[in-house]
């Protein structure tokens, strides 16, 4: 338990528990991922909160069990009383599972980095994993590799954040390059390992905002022209 030391009246050294001056905070996903409590952390200060990165496995999120490998991290951007908002920054995939998928001889593992940029501005930087059937070439690496690069930037590129993000996750995205690449050559599996937020676009709830605003304008503009009239 974290202690530190203070004066008492006669000059001795008293321990003091910091911890009874904190408080604890919800920490919600964006409402864009569901509006859902993640965990719960202490702060004396609701402005140390800010930064804080909390860690949630995509399982606990969905009630999915067979996304127990997938972890997904979001950062606390707000507090408002004893609530604390965040953003999605990224996702990895445990080390164990990847080595259970690639483990098996006579097959090719084709990686990729895509730093891509969505519909609504994000700047993402992406990892995806192709598994061959069977051994294949470099020039078969080559072009799937370029291919799957094309898949990832033209999904980013024409999607929002948030669906962007529930295609990695959920397997849309990966689903779209096994389609496509299993034309050019037999393929086992896909899987987006990991992703990366490096830039923060306009928010998805931001346009709706804006838009409440700008109809408050207008109807009290409107209702100054009738009160003139």
């Amino acid at each position: 338990m974290a202690r530190m030391k203070a004066r008492s009246a006669k000059g001795k050294r008293v321990a003091k528990d910091t911890w009874k001056s904190k408080v604890w905070y919800d920490i919600y996903t964006p409402q864009s991922f569901g509006g859902d409590v993640i965990g719960q952390t202490p702060a004396n200060d609701p402005a140390n909160l800010i930064g804080r990165i909390s860690e949630i496995s995509l399982r606990d999120l969905t009630n999915e069990h067979s996304k127990h490998m997938t972890r997904m991290y979001f950062k606390v951007d707000g507090v408002s009383g004893n609530n604390a908002t965040s953003q999605f920054v990224g996702h990895d995939t445990t080390r164990e599972y990847l080595k259970s998928q690639v483990r098996r001889r006579r097959r090719s593992k084709i990686n990729a980095i895509v730093e891509v940029r969505t519909k609504d501005g994000f700047k993402v930087r992406v990892k995806a994993l192709v598994l061959t059937a069977v051994r294949a070439r470099d020039h078969h690496k080559t072009e799937i590799r370029v291919r799957m690069e094309q898949i990832i930037k033209d999904m980013a590129k024409e999607t929002p954040f948030a669906e962007f993000v529930h295609a990695m996750l959920m397997g849309g995205l990966g689903s779209k390059i096994y389609g496509d690449c299993k034309k050019m050559f037999p393929l086992k599996r896909v899987e987006i390992f990991k992703s990366e937020v490096i830039e923060f676009g306009k928010a998805a709830e931001a346009p709706v905002e804006e838009a409440a605003a700008e109809e408050v304008v207008e109807a009290a503009a409107a209702a100054a022209a009738e009160t003139q009239e």
